[in-house]
Formats: C-alpha cells, sequence, structure tokens
C-alpha cells in the first residue's frame, strides 16, 4: 500500500502487544433502485429495506391465511375414505377368515375398493408388508 491503511484493515499484533477489539466499520444501507416500469414509479426510494421479516396474514393472492384454516371453516365435509384405506379395511376383514386365497383379497378390491387387478395386486402387496 501507499502509506495509507484503509480502513478494514486492521492493525497487525505483534508477539509484544495485547490484540486489541477489532475496529468495526459500518457501512451505509444500500438502496437499490428499481426501474419504475417494473412496478410503478416508488415512493420511498431512499428508505432502506427492512431485513427482519413482517407479520404478514395473507397468502401469495392475496387471502387471508386464517380464513383457509380448518377452524375457520366449520361446515367443510370430511374426505371420504381413500382407496388404500379401503382395501386396508378389506384387507383386515378377509384376513381373519379361514381358507381366504391371496387371488380372493385382490378380487374382493377390485369389486369393492374400484381398483384395476394390477393396482389391486400392488395394493395387496403394500398392506401385506405393512400390517403383515
Amino acid at each position: 500500500m501507499n502509506g495509507k491503511t484503509a480502513a478494514t484493515e486492521l492493525p497487525k499484533a505483534t508477539s509484544d502487544q495485547k490484540l486489541a477489539a477489532p475496529a468495526v466499520a459500518t457501512t451505509p444501507p444500500v438502496v437499490v433502485a428499481a426501474s419504475p416500469s417494473a412496478a410503478g414509479p416508488i415512493k420511498h426510494a431512499a428508505t432502506p429495506v427492512s431485513s427482519t421479516p413482517t407479520a404478514d396474514m395473507t397468502g401469495a393472492e392475496g387471502k387471508s391465511v386464517i380464513a383457509d384454516s380448518p377452524a375457520a371453516r366449520p361446515d367443510k365435509k370430511p374426505k371420504p375414505p381413500t382407496k388404500m384405506e379401503i382395501a386396508s379395511s378389506i384387507y383386515l376383514r378377509m384376513s381373519k377368515q379361514k381358507d381366504v386365497s391371496r387371488k380372493q383379497i385382490v378380487e374382493q378390491f377390485v369389486a369393492e375398493a374400484t381398483l384395476s387387478a394390477a393396482g389391486a395386486s400392488k395394493y395387496y402387496q403394500l398392506i401385506k408388508a405393512k400390517l403383515g
């Protein structure tokens, strides 16, 4: 360097000296100006943007997040059972009976849970692995 020390340089400590607390250089907040055509005119361009999140109670579409919660909509109907839930109940019911084959359970899946033959076979294998 040319004899001047920059503000960001720290003094070098020798073995004789104790380390001093480093001087913290503060920089002014950077304000990025967007083009006025992108989102309209900027009213307060000199105001720095805060890095702290704000408590926003609206979703991405401007709808209230609170209104979408299950507690806010008591009239919402429960969802119908899934095909896996129907097939699981069929498997449990039929596995308790004596002399029931895999083929019979798979046929029952096709009839009651409206599964295809290949899907019913896959569901049988998944349920058997899960429930035993």
